[in-house]
């Protein structure tokens, strides 16, 4: 099984190193600084998590042993259908790079009426099932890493709309959470 987490681990640091490079250019024809500076953490982060929580992994993969099997389970089913929910209510805005696209609008319905960010909530949950579902306290604690990087990103991003959309957006983020529902 531990060769089965370095292909995996491998797999992950690939598309970290080589993601930025087929993504969008900024005027000089290389990678944007923010989306290497986002994105190359990002799947190191994950990474490390992935190694982490799976590292000691003595029984099938897909089997469930323990309660925390079931809880780690459950969460990746809701980060999944907060995403799909989120990616359905932002329809056309949504974009893997940060861009501002002709006929951009200010999306504030369905989940964004709470959290400004709910895709990303959704991937901190769905980060955060892996090492729960694998019973893996060091992995677990190794996730609390993503939240730097995901505040990385939201500031840039909400930089962006801000000079988008300016006091509409003012006002939007005083009405909701940034990240966590009811907590920040």
């Amino acid at each position: 099984m531990v060769s089965e987490v370095w292909v995996v681990t491998s797999a992950v640091l690939i598309v970290a190193l080589i993601l930025p490079y087929l993504k969008k250019k900024d005027t000089t024809g290389n990678p944007r600084k923010e989306d290497v500076f986002f994105q190359v953490p990002a799947l190191l982060v994950l990474t490390v998590i992935l190694f982490v929580s799976f590292g000691n992994l003595s029984y099938p993969l897909f089997s469930i042993r323990s309660p925390m099997n079931v809880a780690g389970a459950l969460m990746f089913i809701v980060s999944l259908i907060i995403r799909l929910s989120a990616h359905v209510t932002i329809n056309t805005n949504y974009s893997w790079t940060l861009e501002i696209r002709e006929g951009h609008t200010l999306v504030e319905d369905g989940l964004y009426r709470y959290v400004r960010h709910p895709i990303y909530f959704g991937t901190f949950i769905g980060v955060m099932a892996i090492p729960i579902y694998m019973s893996s306290l060091p992995g677990f604690l190794l996730c609390f890493l993503a939240i730097p990087v995901l505040n990385y990103r939201i500031g840039i991003e909400e930089r962006m709309l801000i000079e988008e959309f300016g006091e509409e957006y003012e006002r939007y983020k005083e009405r909701t959470w940034r990240l966590f529902p009811y907590i920040y």
